[in-house]
């Protein structure tokens, strides 16, 4: 058994026997299904904060592949009634509109804007809700969400508007998690409508996302898709992409692997911290040197999920990275109790920023975590 096997066990059976059944018990109102926007340390819900629709869709999203995976005994009862929920009070009419923007501990609507972001993680619980066989309200709820975007929101100069308020600048990031959320619904239906979507940000991607000058990752732009100046980078992105890029070749597309390689490279090359460990959120581009900052953990659950990818394409390199990385995350952003909490936010220096745990972290380390065990089965297999 290899240290990187026995690593990614490790990694897999604290979120399956503790972070999950943690969550199921303390994340959620028992009252009503809902989600808790985030937990306190002592692991009483933060109420009275705004709930991010996003970050509901994304628990619905979670619960029900950790019930898919047999990883936790009732989470197809905690995601069914979580999306009912969310049907009722977040996606009026059957979301002909998409989703609302922040719901209240109640349920009423506090923002009612449609912002491009919520809609990608609409779409990607709808897949998810399809493939654990509730067919007929996710695909109206997805279907017609799609139809919103394309009627409200298209913009004339390719993809889509940040919201039905038209903010600038624009960003690559909700593109980003559309492309997920279009590859997620065709692999569940194999309807080429939805890929045909995923091939269109795919292009996105490729002609304006992708700095093929420095092998990065931008992330703001014109109303025309233009690049902001001075723009700081993401090098958790840039990570995330390598892995969805590695997904698009799963539903049967090519990519250039020398652009994942170079995604890659260049996010360590960029973002990783010689101080305190970690990836750092964002940086100056172009890149010249290494700047301390703050770091999340989220930005370290995509490197994980990216080193995978790369360890599969033979770089003993990356697979060496994921060994290190799943112990330094016990050591530091997990290293908290009661364990299935996280540390989600510390500054250049080590200390602690983060003052709860969002919940929506939850997503990244399932999505982590997944991988890990997909690398797992395959080594059963092999």
């Amino acid at each position: 058994m290899t240290g990187l096997h026995s690593s990614l066990e490790r990694f897999r059976t604290w979120f399956v026997s503790d972070c999950l059944p943690f969550w199921a018990e303390h994340g959620i109102d028992p009252k009503t299904g809902c989600f808790y926007e985030a937990l306190n340390f002592d692991s009483s819900p933060s109420i009275g904060r705004p709930r991010r629709v996003r970050t509901l869709f994304r628990q619905v999203h979670t619960f029900t592949q950790a019930s898919l995976h047999g990883w936790l005994d009732g989470a197809e009862q905690i995601a069914a009634r979580g999306f009912d929920y969310l049907l009722a009070n977040a996606c009026p009419d059957e979301g002909l509109r998409g989703c609302v923007f922040h719901i209240a501990d109640d349920g009423g609507v506090l923002d009612d804007r449609r912002d491009l972001y919520d809609q990608a993680f609409v779409l990607l619980a709808c897949a998810s809700r399809i493939e654990a066989g509730d067919g007929t309200r996710a695909r109206t709820l997805a279907d017609n969400t799609i139809a919103f975007l394309d009627r409200e929101l298209a913009s004339p100069h390719g993809g889509w508007q940040e919201s039905d308020r038209k903010e600038l600048p624009r960003r690559q990031n909700p593109h980003m998690h559309l492309f997920e959320g279009f590859m997620a619904l065709y692999r569940v239906t194999q309807e080429e409508r939805y890929l045909a979507y995923a091939d269109n940000i795919y292009d996105l991607f490729s002609s304006t996302f992708y700095g093929a000058a420095h092998s990065i990752v931008r992330e703001h732009f014109a109303e025309d898709w233009r690049p902001l100046e001075d723009d700081p980078i993401e090098p958790g992105h840039m990570l995330e992409w390598v892995w969805l890029l590695n997904a698009y070749e799963r539903c049967g597309r090519r990519t250039p692997l020398d652009m994942r390689k170079r995604l890659y490279a260049n996010a360590l090359a960029f973002g990783a911290d010689p101080g305190f460990y970690g990836l750092i959120d964002n940086v100056a581009a172009p890149v010249v040197n290494k700047i301390h900052g703050p770091k999340r953990l989220w930005p370290q659950t995509e490197y994980l999920r990216a080193s995978l990818v790369m360890a599969k394409h033979g770089s003993k390199d990356a697979a060496a990275n994921a060994e290190k990385l799943i112990g330094d995350l016990f050591d530091t952003f997990l290293a908290i109790e009661p364990k299935g909490l996280w540390i989600d936010e510390f500054d250049s220096s080590g200390e602690r920023l983060a003052r709860d745990v969002p919940a929506s972290i939850l997503y990244h380390l399932h999505e982590a975590v997944a991988e890990a065990d997909a690398r797992l089965i395959a080594e059963t297999v092999e």
